[in-house]
């Protein structure tokens, strides 16, 4: 029996494909450094956990990598590094329970974030994270090292999840924290079981311990009320806006996201842009330049006005000026929990290439690094970006920042490019290279990538902990068949 015989003997023959176009699709990514870099020799879309199981057992008695497939991010990679199967777990997509009461609910690892946050959202509740467009799935949420999804006080998408049900790469299934009550009488109540906290393996693991198929998440009420409050701060004014971000973080703010005025600059500079977006920085000073959008959520309409009291003293004691309505109304959506992302984009990417020509959004590393230093880490920025050509009108590049929960930020930057003048693409990416090394130095983090794709300093700067990955992946996967690659950079 061949390889591909084995496997649709366990998903059906619709269900796992070796046609070389098929397999070449799956291998796409937006990331501009990881395009069909590494295809994978079979499709398989399973369509339960004993099925996933299977294909594990299969997959360690030949000693084929096995890698999952989730939504492919703008800055992540979602294919293999090494062939082999690619799991694409499209049909495990279901919302198991959404649970009032104990303020539970369990997704399948294919279920659309957004999806998921739907249906809590109907029962009065929420997962405390921002920005629900599209939306990962649940269990790309949980294993990549992203912050794209969950940037508010309450921490990360992934700090939020209180169960998994894991195969193992011997194809054992288990069921950690809240999911291993899942069979009783009580159900999926608490995290914390017998023993460590062992969920934590699994969380930014990319898959190098197992297969995540099922999600439990700790839901919390959902607040009636929501507001919003905007404010800016002169270039000169760095530090005291870093300052108001480090103090608001440690108040009840849901979520706050700080831009400089880039993001905001360049959509009126193309054709017809007055027409598309109107007013925009003509509403305020020309010195305006870092933008902060806050988002507050209260239980009454008398706990809400407190609240942007407050913001506004916070602001005024750090130098902040509150915007007016015009301003923060255009980008600040209706939605409860979205920032400006879908639709200021729309506008955007239509004025890029009329300014020009540039067809990519490049974004490079998103780091982490302690808020406090945000005034050290930005005007770095700006001084090689200076250098490589990629500051100011016409050639912007945009600061994003989310100041999260542990006095942190994580910053994600982007930049224009045209795709087909080379001289602009290693601009960029000598760019890249030399903020890695300051950065690296100064002992930040990277939440984007894994190794081997990241920067070096990943690894580098946290010896003993990877080395300990290293220790659990050897022991749990002697066969090296989970993502491959995953932990394998030496130190």
């Amino acid at each position: 029996m061949s390889i591909l015989e084995g496997l649709r003997a366990i998903v059906g023959n619709e269900h796992a494909t070796d046609i070389p176009e098929i397999c070449r699709s799956y291998a796409y990514s937006t990331s501009f450094t990881a395009r069909y870099e590494h295809i994978p020799d079979f499709v398989v879309q399973p369509q339960s956990t004993e099925q996933v199981s299977e294909i594990l057992k299969f997959a360690n008695a030949h000693h084929i990598p096995v890698t999952p497939k989730g939504l492919v991010s703008g800055g992540g990679y979602g294919g293999p590094f090494y062939g082999g199967i690619l799991l694409d777990l499209l049909y495990m997509d279901k919302v198991i329970k959404v649970d009032p009461v104990d303020m539970k609910a369990v997704a399948e690892a294919g279920c659309s974030f957004f999806k998921l946050s739907q249906e809590i959202f109907k029962q009065g509740m929420m997962i405390p994270t921002t920005q629900y467009t599209c939306g990962p799935n649940a269990a790309a949420s949980l294993i990549t090292p992203a912050i794209a999804f969950g940037k508010t006080r309450y921490g990360r998408n992934c700090e939020l999840v209180d169960g998994i049900e894991v195969v193992l790469p011997t194809g054992e299934i288990c069921r950690l924290g809240s999911l291993a009550y899942d069979d009783t009488e009580f159900g999926p109540y608490t995290k914390y079981i017998c023993g460590p906290d062992l969920i934590g393996l699994y969380i930014m693991s990319n898959g190098a311990f197992g297969i995540v198929t099922k999600v439990a998440y700790g839901c919390q009420k959902r607040p009636p009320v929501w507001s919003g409050a905007s404010y800016f701060w002169k270039e000169s004014e760095i530090k005291a806006c870093s300052e108001f971000m480090s103090e608001a973080t440690a108040m009840e703010v849901y979520d706050i996201h700080m831009n400089d005025r880039w993001k905001y600059d360049l959509p009126t500079r193309g054709k017809d842009a007055k027409k598309k977006m109107p007013g925009l920085l003509d509403l305020l000073p020309e010195d305006a330049y870092f933008f902060i959008e806050s988002t507050l959520t209260a239980f009454s309409q008398e706990e809400m006005d407190a609240k942007l009291k407050q913001m506004d003293a916070l602001a005024e004691k750090y130098g902040g000026v509150k915007m007016g309505n015009e301003l923060g109304g255009e980008f600040f959506a209706k939605w409860p929990t979205v920032h400006s992302v879908p639709h200021f984009f729309c506008h955007l990417l239509g004025s890029v290439y009329e300014i020009g020509k540039f067809n990519y959004q490049f974004i490079f590393d998103s780091i982490v690094y302690p808020t406090s230093k945000f005034d050290i880490v930005y005007l770095k920025m700006k001084e090689l970006f200076e250098k490589y050509g990629f500051w100011g009108y016409p050639a912007v590049s945009v600061i994003d920042a989310f100041p999260i929960k542990g006095q942190t930020v994580c910053t994600q930057t982007w930049t224009y490019l045209n795709t087909r003048d080379q001289e602009m693409v290693d601009r960029v990416f000598a760019f890249r290279e030399e903020f890695r090394e300051w950065f690296g130095s100064m002992g930040g983090t990277n939440q984007m990538t894994v190794p081997p794709l990241g920067p070096d300093y990943e690894w580098k700067n946290q010896p003993g902990h990877y080395k300990m990955l290293q220790r659990f992946k050897e022991a749990l996967d002697p066969n090296h068949i989970c993502s491959p690659a995953t932990f394998e950079m030496e130190v």
